[in-house]
């Protein structure tokens, strides 16, 4: 049974949460809180899988709750629920709360995000994956890119184009950046998946208090072998996201499947920036073995830790409130055979450019093309197999370029 606990100091509030809930989701052991001890107290006795919490509370308010709560119960989903907007509230609990829904929350849509959060431990089965996810405040640029960013916001001339072109970089930037513009602190109904058009929501002076007096970006401050190849991995990831998005142009996928495939390539390796930081060890003996017996890296991971960086990378997008989309897209970008569409997407597109990219650069490092590992049954079933030619091609001409820029 899932364990709910709602936090709030307004016990009319509460008693009407406990009316609705208990009549639409009998299956939820539900727990009321009215104020932040009490919820602290009660979460000594049972283990909750997701937190809701109001923001404005006497005494300990709600993101000094969920802080708390993030170190004593890291695999709990946490949200906040408040009708207090101002800037200030909303970033304090950018870190602590995976979540920010505004109030009143439409009954369908609270029920929702807790459905999506309980949802979510089907992806993730590993308990101390779970908390180790579920625990992440934060995540890490490369020292350069945070470099670069906080440089360029003390230019009091810089413009959205060149902060979007760093933020655009970056896995950390970018699962940060639209994680807060999807909050329902901007009250958009339409999910933001453009890099761009987060930076913009964002604004200059928020983006500034997020990077320099909040530290939600941070510098990774791990052992430079580790930085080096989370600078790889960014510059790979972005590579990925340009290929995905210039084949997604050529086969004429609608306009939002090829506006989110950059942000959709940075993404796709969440997961691999959360093991280089916090398993930094383990991941060094996957690479090794992938590197040693020739391996796909999902298989290394698996028997390492139980998962694979997508799953790791789609639970965090999920608790994140990322859409199901992006979410599912994360999730299954090594396999999207085991879903079942019939037509080419943005997860079909992305597991063509990854598995393109990876072949292409072995070839031209080693002059010899590596047997590729795309399931051409699958290519059939999308009715695209006279297309693989015209798209190596294309991630050929993607790879020398990237290669010139990188010399």
């Amino acid at each position: 049974m899932s364990i709910i606990l709602f936090v709030d100091d307004e016990t009319n509030i509460l008693e009407g949460l406990r009316r609705r809930l208990r009549t639409a989701r009998p299956d939820w052991e539900l727990h009321f809180a009215e104020n932040a001890e009490s919820a602290l107290a009660l979460t000594n006795e049972m283990e909750p899988d997701v937190i809701i919490s109001d923001m404005r509370m006497p005494g300990m308010d709600g993101a000094a709750l969920l802080t708390q709560m993030q170190k004593k119960h890291p695999h709990s989903a946490r949200i906040i629920l408040s009708g207090f907007s101002e800037e200030e509230a909303v970033l304090r609990t950018v870190g602590p709360a995976h979540q920010y829904l505004a109030k009143p929350c439409d009954n369908d849509m609270l029920l929702e995000t807790i459905d999506n959060a309980l949802d979510l431990r089907h992806l993730l089965s590993n308990p101390e994956l779970r908390a180790l996810v579920g625990g992440i405040e934060s995540l890490a640029s490369p020292p350069s890119t945070y470099t670069n960013l906080l440089k360029a916001l003390d230019d009091p001339m810089v413009s959205i184009d060149a902060l979007t072109a760093i933020v655009a970089s970056d896995i950390a930037l970018t699962a940060e950046i639209l994680k807060l513009t999807n909050s329902a602190y901007f009250a958009i109904r339409q999910k933001i998946t453009s890099i761009s058009q987060a930076i913009r929501m964002v604004g200059i002076d928020t983006l500034k208090a997020l990077a320099l007096f909040n530290g939600l970006f941070q510098s990774f401050t791990g052992a430079k072998a580790d930085a080096a190849r989370i600078t790889q991995l960014c510059q790979r990831s972005q590579q990925l996201g340009v290929l995905a998005t210039i084949i997604a142009e050529q086969e004429n996928l609608p306009r939002e499947v090829v506006s989110v495939m950059a942000a959709i390539g940075m993404l796709s390796h969440t997961g691999s920036l959360i093991l280089y930081a916090f398993r930094s060890k383990e991941m060094s003996d996957v690479i090794a073995r992938v590197e040693q017996e020739g391996i796909p890296v999902s298989v290394a991971e698996r028997d390492q830790f139980g998962a694979t960086h997508s799953e790791v990378g789609a639970y965090l997008l999920g608790l994140w409130g990322f859409p199901s989309a992006m979410v599912q897209t994360v999730a299954y970008h090594h396999h999207p055979q085991d879903t079942p569409h019939t037509e080419m997407n943005a997860l079909s597109t992305i597991y063509i450019a990854q598995n393109l990219a990876r072949e292409i650069a072995i070839e031209l490092r080693t002059g010899t093309a590596p047997e590729s590992r795309i399931d051409l049954e699958y290519i059939e079933r999308l009715g695209k197999s006279h297309r693989l030619a015209a798209w190596r091609e294309t991630a050929r001409i993607v790879e020398e370029r990237y290669a010139d820029l990188v010399k």
